[in-house]
């Protein structure tokens, strides 16, 4: 063999096992800073859209967009990730990522929902129990500490989802910010007078005890929308008058005793629903999560990567 063989044959000699990229790996030299949103409810977070009547050209990747499957974050591509407990159907996720996602900063989303469940620690699953809170009952009640025994199980369970994706990340060799919580529930606290008319105490400390949990400023951003829509309200919304009340009080913008620092909420009113009035659908569905991100984005200060 001569020299110049030699030469060409080393062209096609491997020097390493070939490795797809890595998405969550940051590349050498590149910033590691990335940012987490949260993402917390019931049936309307979890999304009642379906993927099919999305336009054409949104069913496809998500641009900068990484959604938590529960093990890594995958690419958030409409039809094939299951954001919603299925792959036919989406949330506001989409419509989120779409208005707040961009090249210089990537979005991690983490999701948690509970079809149907009551933030109020008076229930336990649908069922209204009342008296004092209570160890083991099925709420998003988050209780006062972190080691508090009455902390509503899916509280639990959704805390522990949103630091197993945020520890991940940490490990793939990044640095996540949480830089907002957006939530949507309240239909379920609307059946009960004591839960309705007491709601912004409890999205007061669902925030607080978010943050906490999370490592996050008290005051972290927080969206919310406002729920039931339809008029007349389905019957078994007996206080819906007294929860939207409640959730507007809660609003940074209200100047009421109830308002939140940092607390946006997202009237919901004119979103087009499904044929049972309560749910949305795909349209409705796009424009909920791009009105979250219109929140969110006021309520960030800028924040350069370091």
């Amino acid at each position: 063999m001569n020299v110049k063989t030699v030469a060409i044959v080393a062209l096609f000699v491997p020097v390493g096992p070939l490795v797809a990229a890595d998405p969550l790996r940051p590349e050498p030299n590149a910033p590691k800073a990335v940012d987490v949103y949260l993402l917390g409810g019931q049936s309307n977070m979890q999304g009642s859209g379906k993927v099919a009547d999305l336009p054409a050209d949104l069913k496809k990747e998500i641009p900068h967009t990484f959604f938590w499957n529960g093990k890594t974050f995958e690419p958030l591509v409409p039809g094939k990730t299951n954001t919603a407990g299925r792959v036919t159907t989406f949330g506001p996720e989409v419509g989120f990522a779409l208005d707040i996602a961009t090249a210089d900063r990537p979005v991690y989303l983490i999701k948690y929902h509970a079809s149907g469940m009551p933030l109020h620690h008076g229930f336990n699953a649908g069922e209204w129990v009342g008296g004092a809170p209570a160890p083991g009952r099925r709420t998003f009640y988050p209780g006062e500490k972190t080691d508090d025994a009455n902390t509503g199980t899916l509280y639990a369970a959704m805390v522990k989802q949103f630091q197993v994706g945020v520890k991940h990340l940490t490990e793939q060799g990044h640095t996540p910010t949480v830089r907002g919580f957006v939530w949507m529930q309240g239909e379920a606290d609307a059946k009960q007078k004591e839960s309705a008319t007491t709601y912004a105490v409890s999205l007061n400390r669902l925030r607080r005890r978010l943050a906490d949990d999370m490592k996050c400023e008290a005051d972290m951003p927080f969206v919310f929308g406002q729920v039931l829509p339809h008029e007349p309200p389905a019957a078994r919304f007996t206080h819906r008058k007294e929860v939207r009340e409640q959730m507007a009080a809660s609003d940074s913008a209200s100047k009421k005793p109830e308002a939140m620092k940092n607390a946006t909420m997202v009237s919901t009113d004119g979103f087009s629903l499904l044929p049972d009035t309560v749910h949305y659908d795909a349209a409705g569905q796009l424009k909920l999560g791009k009105a979250f991100a219109e929140a969110m984005k006021k309520l960030q200060p800028a924040t350069p990567r370091k």
